[in-house]
């Protein structure tokens, strides 16, 4: 059905004359006519009993009429809606990040964000999958993928700074002052990526070293790393930003501090736009602003 074609059945019926419809829709009175003809033969019935005098809306007449108006009803609850959707302060805003730095987003940059925004609605996904931002699953991701595809923007945060950690006990056990002490005690794998077993480490002096490791426990999780390290059971290669409580408590130490690698260049990753909704650009800000705040926790 010709949608302008019901319009002008609508403005017939609310008026009672195609003449007055036709004023107020700023058209010919003949356009009415036959927009009107065109429905009713669309339709196979009459709309309109008419006369000199009046015209009046037969029995579907009446029936379209209704319809009519809860399309229009349904129309403006979704112009509403999408207002409400693209005006400043108001819509939703779907965020997802590594399990491991999700948090720590959330407790610092989230909060000041929420505060300013508070009829924003915010939806965080914690999760170490590749959720699908190219076609609108979440709205913003924090990502380590090298290759994107071509409708993303990708912001540069930089990389993680991996540091070595173990516990107390372990570095009194096994004293370790230099690289090759490392082949003499046990390291904590990763069972979630093999690659990450492969530490390219690089000192403060501007030397780099790629070390396999070989151990024989593993996590598919920084949780569990940290936590196998905690018990005593290897050095493990960490996000400063994920144990730096640790070592201030004293829980874990730093082996080799001389020492850092990184195996995380990590992205801020949300689609092409022609226009960025303020609620978005603010976001994206906060998470920013997390970074610049942060900065130790990133390679230089």
């Amino acid at each position: 059905m010709n949608l302008t074609h019901l319009e002008t059945f609508k403005a017939v019926a609310q008026l009672s004359s195609f003449s007055k419809a036709a004023d107020s829709m700023g058209v010919s009175k003949g356009l009415v006519s036959r927009h009107i003809r065109a429905l009713e033969s669309e339709l196979s019935c009459r709309l309109f009993f008419r006369t000199t005098r009046s015209v009046v809306l037969t029995e579907p007449g009446k029936e379209l009429f209704s319809a009519a108006q809860q399309i229009e009803t349904i129309s403006q609850k979704a112009t509403q809606s999408i207002n409400m959707l693209t005006q400043d302060g108001y819509g939703y805003i779907r965020f997802t990040a590594p399990d491991a730095l999700g948090p720590l987003i959330a407790q610092s940059a989230l909060p000041a964000f929420a505060k300013e925004n508070p009829n924003i609605h915010l939806e965080l996904d914690f999760t170490t999958d590749i959720k699908d931002v190219e076609f609108g699953e979440s709205d913003v991701a924090l990502r380590s993928q090298k290759a994107l595809p071509d409708n993303l923007v990708a912001k540069d945060i930089g990389a993680l700074k991996d540091i070595l950690v173990c516990s107390p006990s372990l570095v009194n056990r096994h004293p370790i002052n230099t690289l090759s002490d490392l082949l003499n005690v046990a390291c904590l794998k990763s069972s979630f990526d093999a690659s990450w077993n492969d530490w390219s480490l690089h000192s403060e002096d501007g030397q780099r070293v790629q070390l396999t490791i070989h151990g024989q426990y593993a996590s598919s999780s920084y949780e569990g790393l940290i936590s196998l390290a905690m018990g005593g059971l290897g050095i493990a290669c960490i996000p400063l930003a994920l144990v730096e409580k640790s070592l201030a408590d004293g829980s874990l130490v730093r082996v080799l501090p001389n020492w850092s690698a990184s195996q995380h260049h990590l992205n801020l990753v949300y689609t092409h736009q022609r226009f960025y909704p303020k609620k978005l650009r603010e976001f994206i800000d906060a998470v920013l602003a997390w970074r610049k705040s942060n900065s130790h926790w990133f390679i230089a």
